[in-house]
C-alpha cells in the first residue's frame, strides 16, 4: 500500500491542499483496515486518488470509500480487479457490468467521483490539471515471448500454477470475454478523453500496470 502527493496552493492563495493517491488498500486484512481507519487529510482542502483495488467484498468496499469521502475534499475512485469480484462470500451477487454500475452508483450516493462522471480539475500547485479516473481492464496482449495467443498464455499459467484469481471470479456479464469489455471500455474513454480541453494537463488514473511484471513467472496474461 503505498501514498504519492501533489502539494501546493494557487497563485492567488485560495486553494491549499494535497493532491494524494492511493491504492491496494485491501481491507479485507485487519492490519490493512487498521491503516485505513487513521488515514486523515493535512487540511480540509486535501483530494485522494483511490486507484483499485479497496476489497473484494461490495460492504467492506462501501465501509473504506465511504470513510474517506467523509474525511478528504474530494475521492476519486478507479476500479482495481478486486472490487469487480463476484466473490463468493459476498451477499452482493451482481456480475460484470451489473457490479461496476452498482459500484458506481454507491460513489456517487458518498459524492465520490468515478469513470463514470465528468473530470473533476485541480486548481493546487501545477495546475489546473484535468483528473481522469479510468476503468479500462486488460485484453491478455502482455505475454512472455513465444506465446502468441491469449489461449497460449492461459495454458501456461496454468501450468505454472499462476493463474490469476480474475479467471475465476471477474465475470464480463453481459460480454462474452473479459478482453471483449476491454475494447468496449478503451473505445469509450477514448473518445471522452479526446473531448477534455487540450489547453489543460491531464493525469490519468489506472490500477493496471502498463508494464508487464518484473519477474517472468509472475508475467500474468491479463494486461
Amino acid at each position: 500500500m503505498t501514498a504519492d502527493r501533489m502539494t501546493g496552493e494557487t497563485m492567488g492563495g485560495t486553494h491549499r491542499g494535497e493532491l494524494l493517491a492511493i491504492s491496494d488498500l485491501h481491507v479485507a486484512f485487519e492490519e490493512n483496515r487498521a491503516i485505513v481507519e487513521r488515514l486523515r487529510p493535512g487540511s480540509e482542502d486535501d483530494w485522494l486518488i483511490v486507484a483499485g483495488d479497496v476489497g473484494e467484498v461490495f460492504a467492506d468496499i462501501e465501509w473504506a470509500l465511504g470513510l474517506l469521502s467523509e474525511r478528504f475534499a474530494k475521492v476519486i475512485w478507479s476500479p482495481g480487479n478486486h472490487e469487480l469480484w463476484t466473490h463468493p462470500k459476498d451477499p452482493v451477487e451482481a456480475r460484470g457490468v451489473a457490479r461496476y454500475e452498482a459500484l458506481v452508483e454507491m460513489c456517487r450516493s458518498k459524492g465520490i467521483v468515478t469513470p463514470e462522471d465528468p473530470y473533476p480539475v485541480w486548481e493546487g500547485i501545477g495546475g489546473p490539471l484535468t483528473i481522469a479516473p479510468l476503468f479500462l481492464l486488460y485484453d491478455y496482449t502482455f505475454r512472455l515471448d513465444g506465446l502468441t495467443t491469449k489461449e497460449a498464455a492461459l495454458a501456461h499459467a496454468h501450468d505454472e500454477g499462476v493463474v490469476c484469481t480474475d479467471e475465476h471470479f471477474l465475470h464480463p456479464d453481459p460480454y462474452p470475454t473479459r478482453d471483449a469489455w476491454c475494447r468496449a471500455r478503451v473505445a469509450e474513454t477514448e473518445a471522452r478523453l479526446a473531448a477534455c480541453d487540450p489547453a489543460l494537463k491531464t493525469v490519468l488514473i489506472n490500477h493496471w500496470a502498463d508494464d508487464p511484471a518484473p519477474h517472468p513467472r509472475a508475467a500474468l496474461p491479463r494486461l
